[in-house]
């Protein structure tokens, strides 16, 4: 029997404990969280078994890690961990969109140099295994469209102002009570957030890359009660809706609140669900839906990419001239 993987996790915030708590659910896997890098490790904690320390040295120089995953808040500090780790030959996984969407040109440079992997599943949909499948089923097919419900936060915020009238401010405070939002809001309610993930979306769909400085981006912020009371009285809802497109051989990309009908496959999906369209020119719409937000959805995608890294799975996208 082959001894198991040695992982050098950073973060032990929301998603952290999200991934500890689904590991040891699947002892079956061949992997084990040697080392844990937080800021302090004075706070109590769960995972008491665990060895926890401040210095990241600790984990990026110890030729013992097979695995770095990467899930703190700190973009910045973020890349320079996922980059040593590639450097010294660790796999890497990571659900930092910030950091992956500021940096994709670095992104497409580690998958040609390094050998080891770095896989970002959960940076993108939580619990929607999409950027697997735009790397799989997708790849070799020509992308026209990609709209989506792309941050759980928001819509979990929108659903309750329309369903229960609440206000924004207590839809914001259970959004960040039940761990669907963090406690600095400002990304998921500006769409920011999503717009990292449309960019990420737009590298792989499409080979190219495109910064979410360019995008139109409306925060959910604007939606007044006024507008929930016309969403109402029309039988609509309003979601926000980031879209990837080409048109005319330009890419447009936006994420903004919208009205969104019965017909709409975006209607039905309420609360921290997200949901992802993709229109194929050869295979057609493909709709995926799942949880977006919370510690158990976006663990469970990173167990799936350590499972992955596992196989030895990496990525098959690079920049690529564009298909039309």
């Amino acid at each position: 029997m082959k001894a198991a993987k040695k992982i050098g996790l950073f973060g032990f915030g929301i998603v952290g404990k999200g991934f500890y708590e689904n590991l040891k659910k699947h002892p079956h896997i061949p992997a084990v969280i040697d080392k844990v890098c937080v800021k302090r490790i004075d706070l109590p904690r769960i995972g008491h078994e665990l060895y926890f320390t401040n210095n990241p040295h600790e984990i990026l120089e110890d030729p013992a890690i097979d695995i770095v995953i990467e899930l703190i808040d700190d973009a910045a500090a973020a890349k320079v961990y996922v980059e040593k780790a590639l450097e010294n030959g660790k796999h890497v996984i990571s659900a930092n969109k910030k950091m992956i969407g500021e940096s994709l040109e670095e992104v497409d440079l580690w998958h040609q140099v390094y050998e080891p992997s770095f896989l970002y599943e959960a940076a993108v949909g939580g619990g929607i295994p999409i950027v697997h499948s735009m790397d799989g089923f997708l790849h070799d097919q020509e992308v026209v469209k990609i709209r989506g419900i792309l941050n759980g936060s928001s819509n979990y915020i929108l659903t309750q102002m329309q369903q229960n009238q609440w206000t924004y401010e207590k839809a914001l405070l259970d959004a960040q009570h039940k761990g669907f939002a963090e406690r600095n809001p400002k990304l998921d309610i500006s769409g920011i957030d999503a717009s990292y993930k449309l960019s990420i979306l737009a590298y792989h769909a499409f080979g190219e890359i495109h910064s979410n400085k360019s995008f139109e981006i409306e925060s959910i912020e604007t939606v007044s009660k006024a507008d929930i009371r016309k969403a109402k009285s029309k039988g609509r809802k309003i979601k926000l809706v980031a879209t990837l497109q080409r048109r005319n051989r330009v890419v447009e990309c936006s994420v903004k609140p919208e009205f969104v009908g019965p017909d709409d496959e975006l209607y039905s999906v309420d609360f921290e669900n997200n949901a992802i369209s993709v229109e194929a020119l050869i295979s057609g719409k493909h709709v995926f839906v799942g949880k977006g937000a919370g510690a158990l959805p976006t663990g469970s995608a990173v167990i799936e990419d350590l499972k992955r890294v596992l196989g030895n799975y990496r990525y098959r996208t690079t920049l690529r001239p564009s298909l039309v």
